[in-house]
């Protein structure tokens, strides 16, 4: 439980400024974006990068129960299989894939879905919110 609570913290703020972040600085991040499927190097860099953080997560918190926890697990298995489809899937589909989520709805409605999820998981991470 200390581990899942560790996570749900560390989870929930990295949600949270991310999510900000894209809202605000939206258009920002889409030229970042932009940039990084067009650089073959950094793509993979950053695949590599989010394989070893999916991979860990995944060892070291496979819990699939009903609560907080399972958020845990399935952001871990969700950057697993991103990290994979980016090594595995044909180089000019990761881009249709990139063009297709880097649009203004993606970036507003992705970062205040992130910034509701993130302030759930900090607010039972840090106890403002029972765990039921």
């Amino acid at each position: 439980m200390e581990l899942t609570l560790f996570l749900t913290q560390v989870i929930g703020i990295y949600l949270v400024l991310i999510g900000l972040i894209c809202i605000v600085k939206r258009k920002m991040m889409m030229h970042a974006m932009g940039d990084v499927v067009t650089n073959k190097s950094l793509l993979y860099v950053i695949a590599i990068i989010e394989l070893i953080a999916g991979i860990s997560l995944v060892i070291s918190h496979n819990i699939w129960v009903w609560n907080y926890a399972v958020i845990v697990t399935i952001v871990g298995w969700l950057m697993l299989i991103e990290a994979l489809a980016y090594l595995a899937l044909p180089y000019s589909w990761v881009k249709k894939i990139f063009r297709m989520f880097n649009t203004k709805g993606w970036y507003v409605g992705g970062g205040l879905a992130a910034v509701i999820l993130g302030a759930y998981m900090v607010a039972i991470g840090f106890g403002f919110m029972p765990v039921v």
